[in-house]
């Protein structure tokens, strides 16, 4: 009762005030209403809107937008930002709710939110090009892609902020990045214009969008050229029964050797971690990835990882390309509730190699505070380099293509609706902090809400923001697409 009536106040806030602030409060829900298809729209009060605004991965970040609305077309989303510009709105796109901070919910009190799960239509051209709506899911894409002709993309959740913002996955050191093969983006700007961008037209606004996409507009469409699957997918896993920290760390530095001289066929990807429950002084470790060739090229490869990484047990599969995605991720249903989780988050790239003192750091840090933290936690490590580095770096305004490492640092509770523990946040900053105090370098889909301005320009954007403040300021000089971490004016 105390939570719901909580719920109530927060909500009522948003509507209440002044009169002349009720007034345009209603007027601007009156051209929401008028604006899109019947029953479109929930606000504070309206049945639905909690449990819409709670549809997201985090648990720990909860806000409440002014208004929800829920498009059938493109033309919806234009009649929707031009509501809300005209009354001072900040405005959000949500395709996946898949914002570790919950940006697709605004991020903040007050935004409208353009939940765009109903744009979910793909088409093909008959030439390898997909028009895939931004509604649409990984399985979604995964299926539409198989259907038509068995093509692929180096996808990983979702096709809205998931290529915004880079797109890495498995099949990136072959490929690239997702949003290396958009060829067109369909996006709806601060003054309600519905417009196409690429290498073509409006190539300012075709650069920015993909790596910061979500600054600029809501893209209701990208168009991809897409890539023949390969035709033999080998998704492996090296497992081990829990270790010390002395036999985890010898073992991370012989993957790290393995994985940085590997070639672009093989994805590498590592995850240690501690339980608060069972693990004591003891790790999880598993090594796991993907190779695009055969499995006899694959068992030439691997004939000595057994020695070397000793005593971890290699299993192996072959699978199609479509297996191999559900045999890497599990299922690609988009009809099942997504799971919701209690955590924080940081990122780091590095852009050479742990080096033997960053270890140490590292293992004296997890051996003494990771045994004891008040969270579950992993560290995910990602080797990248390969199709992602042979762009220039300013092909897209993803600014980290000479990334060879990404360490994603993860501390949280099998409880969603737990409370947050006071140690988590500290916790999870020490991991990155005893490997780089001074991190240059992050991955924006892994965003960390706790970065001050001058952080996250640099770790996200690098040498790039200034060019991107730029195309804020022509496209969307009153700053109507926003959220804490928005680029900006300046």
């Amino acid at each position: 009762m105390q939570r719901t009536f909580s719920i109530f106040l927060a909500a009522l806030a948003l509507i209440s005030g002044t009169p002349s602030a009720a007034e345009r409060r209603s007027a601007f829900v009156s051209c929401l209403e008028k604006s899109g298809p019947n029953n479109a729209v929930l606000t504070p009060l309206s049945t639905g809107y909690n449990d819409s605004r709670n549809a997201n991965t985090n648990k720990r970040l909860s806000y409440f937008p002014a208004a929800i609305v829920f498009p059938s077309k493109p033309q919806d989303v234009q009649k929707y930002v031009k509501c809300a510009a005209a009354y001072g709105v900040a405005v959000v796109g949500r395709s996946g709710g898949h914002s570790y901070a919950s940006y697709g919910v605004g991020g903040q009190n007050g935004s409208l939110v353009v939940d765009l799960s109903k744009l979910k239509a793909v088409s093909f051209d008959g030439r390898g090009n997909a028009n895939i709506q931004t509604g649409n899911r990984l399985g979604d894409i995964a299926q539409a892609l198989w259907d038509n002709g068995q093509r692929a993309l180096p996808h990983g959740v979702g096709s809205g902020g998931h290529p915004a913002f880079g797109g890495f996955g498995p099949f990136s050191r072959v490929a690239g990045l997702l949003h290396d093969h958009i060829t067109a983006a369909e996006v709806v700007l601060a003054d309600g214009r519905l417009i196409t961008a690429s290498a073509k037209k409006n190539t300012d606004l075709f650069w920015a969008l993909r790596g910061a996409g979500a600054s600029y507009g809501i893209v209701t469409q990208w168009t991809y050229a897409t890539l023949p699957a390969p035709p033999s997918v080998i998704t492996y896993k090296i497992s081990y029964d829990v270790l010390k920290a002395p036999r985890v760390r010898e073992r991370l530095v012989k993957w790290q050797d393995i994985a940085l001289s590997a070639p672009d066929s093989l994805s590498a990807i590592c995850t240690i971690g501690h339980g608060m429950e069972g693990f004591g002084d003891n790790f999880y470790l598993e090594f796991r990835g993907t190779y695009y060739g055969t499995q006899a090229e694959f068992d030439a490869l691997t004939s000595n990882w057994t020695t070397i990484l000793s005593p971890g047990v290699l299993t192996s599969q072959a699978n199609s390309w479509y297996g191999g995605l559900i045999a890497l991720s599990g299922s690609l249903a988009t009809n099942e509730t997504q799971p919701q989780q209690n955590f924080f988050t940081k990122s780091l790239f590095t852009k050479s190699a742990l080096t033997s003192v960053q270890w140490d750091s590292l293992f004296a840090y997890i051996g003494n505070e990771g045994t004891v933290a008040p969270v579950d936690w992993y560290i995910e490590v990602d080797c990248w380099g390969g199709g992602v580095s042979k762009q220039a770096p300013d092909t897209t305004s993803f600014a980290h293509r000479d990334a060879l490492l990404s360490f994603q640092f993860y501390g949280g509770l099998i409880t969603p609706d737990a409370q947050y523990p006071t140690g988590g946040i500290p916790f999870v900053n020490g991991l990155l902090n005893s490997i780089d105090p001074d991190p240059q370098a992050a991955y924006s889909n892994y965003v960390d809400p706790t970065l001050t301005p001058a952080q996250w320009k640099l770790q996200y954007y690098g040498v790039h923001y200034p060019r991107l403040a730029a195309v804020k300021r022509a496209v969307d000089p009153k700053n109507v697409f926003r959220f804490p971490q928005s680029i900006g004016l300046q």
